[in-house]
């Protein structure tokens, strides 16, 4: 497997981690430092090894500057074309290099630009 490929356990949201950490050039330990995590159990979550809580889904997307958003499966493309529009055309799934359309909706998917600070305020409802 090349460097970048995706492995193939990995779940979708972590592929898009994966991915959005790399395009900003971020190290693993970058981001499981900033989340409060293990370098090993970041590792092991966005590599598929794991299948790691909740908690540590949401503390690196909140290093990462993202807000988690639930929508439902009907209203995620609307919700995606909303943040776009409100965020110069990018989203989270764009900003890991893949086209917004080609993004498949879930209950939980990471949103750019997000509706906290990033500060510590926790998780709004939408």
């Amino acid at each position: 497997m090349n460097s970048t490929a995706v492995p193939r356990g990995a779940s979708e949201p972590f592929r898009q981690l994966r991915a959005l950490r790399r395009a900003r050039k971020l190290k693993q330990e970058d981001v499981a430092r900033k989340a409060g995590i293990s370098r090993e159990a970041y590792l092991r979550a966005e590599s598929g090894q794991a299948d790691p809580r909740m908690s540590t889904f949401l503390a690196a997307c909140e290093a990462l500057g993202l807000e988690v958003v639930l929508a439902p499966q009907h209203l995620a493309a609307d919700v995606n074309a909303f943040i776009a529009s409100r965020n110069g055309g990018v989203t989270a799934a764009s900003m890991a290099g893949q086209p917004a359309a080609a993004s498949q909706p879930a209950p939980a998917a990471p949103a750019a630009g997000g509706f906290g600070s990033g500060t510590g305020e926790g998780h709004k409802p939408v």
